[in-house]
């Protein structure tokens, strides 16, 4: 099976041209545990996909770990290959071939210990101050989730450790709240022994994929890449990679 897959890629490869196709370059954002710097390489549980695919595939592939809107820029403008983490939504379609959903995980919200909030309804959030990470995936799915919901007040920051830091000192309130991807949150609180925060309830599940730049790659380079990563769905790799990182694939 294996041999059939590769042999289908080398002729897509072929049929399209595409001399220098086996070369990648992505980029990614500090998003633990889904992706994150590890030295000068990338580590974390998407990179790791990235690179098995590409080791499968016999590709050269560089990953790049960037703040969120640097990399999101370079990719729209095709002046790199591919991004991730990518969510499914009108504006990533619109500038990005995206894989199928890859990994799935959930948007939740969190508040301060003393705090005696628990999220059931988009009423819920009026008058509230609520931090999230963006602009971004999660800022798209609050923004969609606060409409119609009154005096809400939305405050956008650029990096989750900051962000739960600054719950965790109190900077949104006492009632305060963060939405955040709750693998990150996770993941933060462990590391960083944030105590002082709590879950508060779940708003939304959400998947990730990986985006190619519709300006840098043409759809014969991007089902390539799509025939390497059905290898890995396909043989049980994707779920051992995901695993790893206590992370669940998409069913």
């Amino acid at each position: 099976m294996l041999i059939r897959m590769t042999q289908f890629i080398f002729a897509l490869l072929l049929c399209g041209g595409q001399a220098a196709a086996n070369d990648l370059h992505f980029v990614t954002e500090e998003f633990p545990p889904f992706s994150y710097s590890r030295g000068n390489n990338a580590g974390g549980a998407l990179a790791d996909v990235v690179n098995q695919v590409c080791q499968v595939l016999n590709y050269h592939c560089s990953i790049e770990v960037l703040p969120w809107r640097r990399a999101l820029q370079l990719a729209e403008d095709g002046e790199v290959d591919g991004i991730f983490t990518v969510i499914q939504s009108p504006a990533r379609s619109q500038a990005f071939f995206i894989t199928p959903m890859l990994v799935t995980s959930g948007y939740d919200f969190y508040t301060r210990r003393g705090s005696d909030f628990t999220y059931q309804r988009p009423e819920d959030l009026r008058g509230r101050q609520i931090g999230v990470y963006g602009p971004s995936g999660t800022s798209f799915v609050l923004s969609e989730t606060l409409k119609g919901v009154a005096d809400a007040e939305v405050r956008l920051v650029t990096d989750n450790q900051r962000l739960m830091l600054m719950l965790n000192a109190g900077r949104f309130g006492q009632d305060g709240l963060v939405l955040l991807n709750r693998d990150v949150a996770r993941h933060l609180v462990d590391h960083h022994q944030l105590y002082g925060v709590r879950p508060a309830g779940h708003l939304a599940a959400i998947a990730y994929g990986i985006g190619f730049s519709r300006k840098k790659v043409n759809e014969v380079q991007f089902q390539a890449f799509n025939a390497g990563l059905t290898t890995l769905i396909k043989d049980g790799q994707l779920t051992a990679i995901l695993q790893r990182y206590g992370l669940q694939p998409v069913n």
